[in-house]
């Protein structure tokens, strides 16, 4: 197997823009690590559903809204599982986040022997990757805050109540800031970012590399309706790491971006 060390070549200098002529790992690579990942998912959604029936019980499982997060917690705080249904939750989230690294590494630096750096953990710019990555989380946050009042004024489409469910409850405030401000940022840039986009942007172009991969992190963010924002602030994190050659301002911009989020609906 030929040995692509891209950290010998990458050691001794910052690099600037992403290359993905250096990029070893191939789109069929791609489909294997994204099936590993999505099957890994499908494992831990369904040990929360054993779990989940297995605390609250079959009988006050029938009697839940999923659709109504604020009735759902008041209901298990009442019959007090609450707090052991979100540990659950809290443990099935970490591992569906911590499937994405995992399925990337596999595929890629280990399959190639190339260390994490091929996955873009290099040295920056600071001052250059921090004043790109503070412009994205303000524009994303722009468009995520345009997107929430079109919807709600324009096609009366109220926004889920399952963040608010979540920060009335201590625990629930810590399972939501601990997955979503530090795990996620952190699995999500490896696996979208440093895996995806550069294998279908080596093979494709650099565009249908930042567009198919945005497309994707937006697809994997559904469930949280906000679809349009999370494709593109999908795409402005590729075109952030491609821009500076480094994973790290896109972790950075990722973290500040959902702890605004987070803070903005506590407040």
């Amino acid at each position: 197997m030929r040995r692509y060390d891209l950290m010998e070549q990458l050691q001794h200098s910052r690099q600037v823009k992403l290359d993905l002529s250096q990029i070893p790992w191939t789109i069929m690579d791609l489909l294997k690590g994204t099936g590993v990942a999505i099957g890994i998912f499908v494992i831990v959604v369904i040990a929360m559903a054993f779990g989940t029936i297995a605390i609250i019980g079959p009988d006050t499982l029938q009697g839940l809204d999923f659709n109504d997060f604020t009735e759902m917690f008041a209901i298990l705080k009442s019959q007090g599982v609450l707090n052991a249904w979100l540990i659950l939750l809290f443990a099935v989230m970490v591992l569906g986040e911590g499937a994405m690294p995992l399925s990337a590494w596999l595929f890629s630096a280990r399959k190639y022997r190339c260390g994490w750096r091929s996955l873009g953990f290099r040295r920056f710019d600071l001052k250059r990757g921090l004043l790109l990555a503070a412009a994205i989380v303000g524009a994303g946050l722009l468009i995520g805050l345009l997107y929430e009042y079109l919807m709600e004024h324009a096609f009366n489409q109220t926004p889920s109540d399952m963040y608010t469910a979540f920060t009335d409850s201590g625990l629930g405030m810590a399972t939501l800031a601990i997955t979503a401000v530090l795990v996620a940022p952190l699995a999500e840039e490896v696996f979208f970012r440093g895996f995806l986009f550069p294998a279908i942007g080596r093979r494709y172009g650099l565009g249908w590399g930042v567009v198919v991969s945005g497309a994707l992190f937006s697809i994997a963010h559904l469930g949280s309706g906000g679809l349009v924002p999370a494709f593109i602030l999908g795409i402005l994190l590729a075109w952030l790491y491609w821009k500076t050659g480094s994973l790290w301002p896109c972790i950075l911009t990722h973290f500040a971006y959902n702890s605004l989020v987070l803070i903005f609906m506590v407040i």
